[in-house]
């Protein structure tokens, strides 16, 4: 990744997804899905979309590190579904982003 501030953003990921994301270090769209992904600003707010989405234990948590300066033009929400802080990236801007799971 470039030089420069990073921001760290969380994803509760389907086992299916985890599997692909760490075996090609990237994110791609599922069928019939948006072009982007959603993260939560926190591991905790991303693993109760986890919970709700997937299922208690049915999912991971990525951690994903973005320059602040591309993760500014996310569209952001500051409570989404009641949650907390979410934002929206196209997947043409976590293209080289540095991916890691996250136990809580």
């Amino acid at each position: 990744m470039a030089d420069g501030p990073v921001v760290l953003l969380y994803r509760a990921v389907s086992l299916v997804e985890f599997e692909r994301v760490m075996r090609t270090r990237r994110f791609t769209p599922a069928p019939g899905s948006l072009a982007g992904k959603f993260f939560a600003e926190s591991p905790q707010h991303a693993a109760r979309w986890g919970d709700h989405l997937e299922g208690p234990g049915n999912f991971r948590i990525l951690e994903v590190e973005v320059l602040a300066a591309t993760a500014d033009t996310f569209r952001r929400w500051p409570r989404l579904d009641g949650v907390g802080p979410a934002r929206y990236a196209e997947l043409r801007d976590l293209e080289g982003v540095v991916i890691r799971e996250v136990g809580l």
